[in-house]
């Protein structure tokens, strides 16, 4: 009966684990008016300000014209189309 309490308990906590880590990894997307935002990893760079536990740029993303346009609903990020969150 112990070692099935002590199991379950361990269960719980590597559940527990796992969605903090699933929920911060989300949480910084880019924020609606344009400005990229990425985990902050003992500060952020040059041209980024800290937001909650988040780097946020300073100034919005500049979009592509041409061929290299992202398709509605989407932005640039890092070379790929992202969605707008």
């Amino acid at each position: 009966m112990i070692r099935f309490a002590v199991a379950a308990v361990l269960v719980v906590v590597a559940a527990l684990g796992v969605a903090t880590d699933v929920l911060a990894a989300g949480s910084c997307r880019p924020t609606r008016d344009g400005k990229d935002r990425m985990e902050m990893s003992g500060g952020c760079p040059s041209g980024y300000v800290v937001r909650g536990a988040c780097c946020e740029s300073v100034r919005p993303i500049s979009q592509p014209t041409g061929a290299y346009a992202c398709p509605a609903g989407t932005m640039l990020r890092l070379g790929a189309c992202v969605p707008r969150q």
